[in-house]
């Protein structure tokens, strides 16, 4: 009996220290419990590359996944190949409708295949909407604000609309696929998920879940007062890539590596030391570089380098990776070096999701290096590599090597990228591309040079139908002042003219344009298109004496990467059979 005396004493005792703690502490924080008698209703699941739904009723199970490149969000509505899936009223299954009215709670898990986002409902007998959405705020389209002084006892959802938090959450906030803001001070006690959408966190924000973003894998990870105890080893990367390895006809084979330190609330700067060592050029390179995010919303960063680096003005055709695969199966290299040692400093502003700026200066001493014509390649023919930049005259070439061996360039630039398309599948559905540039060297600046050069571009990808689509791109690019062999525009070949020789013309003021009428084979990832491009370069503002060129070509596709064809040029009878092209990537050139 005296046993089960203190026994009981012990918990009378427990008892009363928790309801007086609860009484001194409850107006600080009130903990939101859900009712025993809601029920599952539905589940959408995402990843970085699938998106879909579960749904239970009457013991049966229905679930559908598909690749995230199929779907298109159009104004309140997700739709997956033309059929309506979501809209402002709830999951479309066939012809039953599961209404986002009847949701009284959601929560955000994973499982081994990506984030689970889970909707309850209450039995019908307490589907009442003063009942159903005590201590949430679930609202299908438009802008959710939790002001400052606002205090949410439960969950915040929106299907479309945008998500901003100022106050204080206690459960998960979803945005399925609009943005989530959440500010200084602003405390969320459950997960914060997007499908589509950007996921901004303040310097200062509390999140005691986790960020589970569709778009940007390195938000997946715990709020920010457990990640310094647990996941600074996943804010190092090393990486073994095109940046930092490659081969081309100048170094051969370059090894190297990078590693990057990235903090992914950005509270912390961004760091990164990288060095490669060129086998055949027998030099050492290297990149250091820092990053600081000044603002999160919108995005402002503040950074600067130090390289030494083999540098090439042909990175707008293709990527070191890409020529890479050329040079060690064909023997074609498609770009001109340089070797490039300087440091720049410069500043990044990102106002909206897709539009992109950037300005700064640059510092930069140059060397010539020679190629190397009889470097490995599984394809290669007798003649080997061509010279770098092989396709100038004599007297041209002599100069330029002079000049890029002695100069000293300081340059002030400024860019603005503005980019709709789907990286995945840029031919799945309509998009905007547009890029312009622009350069000023000048001895002002203690620089050698003295020119101003600019560079716009855009283009259209522009879905018809299903099969087909029409891509239609133009470009222009010029100069004030008198540019050196290097900062040249160059025309014809792989990127430009199609059917042209390789940097056939060059002069210091160009235009080109190009339409793609592209037919996609039913039930299938290959492709057909016809191809026409046109351009005209010059020497001189007016294009005086320039002629303009044209070519006519063919491509098969073999899903959205790899594609080859053969293109004919029109500007002359003789000397013009067709030259075949193959490209390793979905970039347009």
């Amino acid at each position: 009996m005296r046993k089960i005396s203190c026994w009981h004493s012990t918990v009378i005792t427990l008892l009363l220290l928790s309801c007086l703690c609860s009484q001194t502490f409850g107006q600080e924080y009130k903990e939101y419990r859900q009712s025993s008698s809601r029920e599952l209703y539905f589940k959408l699941m995402y990843n970085q590359d699938r998106f879909g739904y579960s749904v239970e009723e009457n013991g049966t199970s229905d679930r559908f996944t598909c690749n995230r490149s199929d779907m298109v969000v159009r104004g309140d509505k997700l739709l997956i190949d033309n059929l309506l899936l979501v809209d402002s009223k709830g999951l479309h299954v066939g012809t039953t409708v599961y209404f986002f009215e009847k949701v009284s709670d959601i929560r955000v898990s994973e499982d081994h295949l990506g984030t689970v986002i889970s909707f309850y409902t209450r039995p019908e007998s307490e589907q009442r909407v003063s009942r159903i959405r005590r201590g949430n705020i679930i609202k299908p389209t438009g802008t959710v604000v939790v002001q400052e002084d606002d205090f949410i006892r439960g969950a915040v959802l929106t299907f479309t609309g945008n998500i901003e938090i100022y106050g204080e959450v206690s459960k998960d906030v979803v945005s399925l696929f609009g943005d989530v803001f959440v500010a200084s001070d602003a405390v969320v006690r459950g997960d914060v998920a997007s499908v589509t959408g950007q996921i901004d966190l303040a310097q200062n924000a509390s999140v005691y879940g986790e960020v589970r973003s569709g778009t940007d894998s390195r938000l997946g990870r715990k709020h920010r007062f457990s990640r310094f105890r647990s996941t600074y080893q996943n804010m190092f990367e090393i990486k073994l890539d095109g940046t930092s390895s490659w081969y081309n006809r100048v170094d051969g084979l370059s090894l190297g590596m990078t590693l990057r330190f990235a903090d992914p609330d950005s509270l912390l700067p961004t760091a990164w030391a990288g060095g490669n060592y060129a086998l055949e050029s027998a030099r050492w390179r290297y990149n250091l570089g820092l990053e600081q995010t000044i603002m999160r919303n919108p995005a402002l960063v503040l950074g600067g380098s130090a390289y030494r680096r083999l540098a090439s003005e042909d990175d707008w055709i293709l990527s070191s990776s890409e020529n890479s695969a050329f040079c060690l199966l064909a023997g074609q290299d498609y770009k001109d070096y340089y070797e490039a040692e300087g440091a720049n400093a410069y500043l990044k502003l990102r106002p909206i999701r897709n539009l992109l700026f950037q300005t700064g200066f640059n510092y930069e001493e140059t060397k010539w290096l020679d190629a190397q014509s009889n470097l490995w390649s599984l394809f290669s023919d007798d003649n080997g590599f061509r010279a770098n930049f092989s396709s100038v005259d004599s007297a041209t070439h002599a100069v330029g090597i002079e000049v890029i061996d002695t100069s000293t360039n300081y340059t002030w630039y400024a860019s603005l990228d503005y980019d709709t398309q789907d990286e995945d599948d840029p031919y799945y559905h309509s998009s905007w591309t547009a890029q312009g540039s622009i350069e000023w060297s000048n001895p002002d600046l203690d620089s050698d040079f003295d020119y101003t050069r600019y560079r716009i571009s855009v283009v259209r990808h522009q879905r018809l139908n299903r099969h087909l689509m029409a891509i239609i791109r133009g470009l222009y690019g010029g100069s004030d002042g008198i540019l050196p062999m290097h900062k040249q525009f160059y025309l014809g070949g792989l990127g430009t003219l199609h059917g042209y020789e390789h940097k056939e013309y060059s002069g210091q003021f160009f235009w080109l344009a190009g339409i793609e009428y592209r037919f996609v084979f039913p039930h299938s990832d290959y492709a057909a298109s016809l191809i026409w491009d046109l351009g005209q370069v010059s020497q001189v503002r007016s294009f005086e004496g320039a002629e303009v060129k044209h070519s006519l070509g063919v491509a098969i596709y073999f899903g959205s990467d790899f594609r080859i064809g053969l293109a004919k040029r029109l500007d002359r009878s003789d000397n013009d059979k067709p030259e075949f092209f193959a490209r390793f990537t979905h970039s347009l050139p």
